[in-house]
C-alpha cells in the first residue's frame, strides 16, 4: 500500500520550517521532500491498519509544526 500527501505552504520559510520539525519522526515509515513551498510525503505500508497508524502520527506532528510557525509570527 502506497500514500502520497503534498502540503502547500505560503511561502517557501514556512515549507522549510514544517519538514524540518518532522523530518525526525518520518524515517523509516515515510519520505518527505520540499520543492517550493510544497512538502510531498510519500509512504509505503504492507498492511492497511499500519498505513492508518503512520498518517495519524505523521498528520498530528505536521499539526504541531504548523501550529508552532504560526504562532512564531
Amino acid at each position: 500500500m502506497d500514500c502520497e500527501i503534498v502540503l502547500e505552504y505560503d511561502d517557501e520559510k514556512e515549507a522549510i520550517a514544517v519538514l524540518e520539525a518532522i523530518s525526525p519522526d518520518n524515517a523509516p515509515y515515510a519520505v518527505a521532500e520540499r520543492n517550493g513551498r510544497k512538502i510531498t510525503v510519500r509512504s509505503r505500508s504492507n498492511t492497511c491498519p499500519q498505513m492508518l497508524h503512520t498518517l495519524e502520527d505523521l498528520l498530528a506532528c505536521v499539526k504541531v509544526a504548523e501550529e508552532t510557525v504560526q504562532a512564531s509570527r
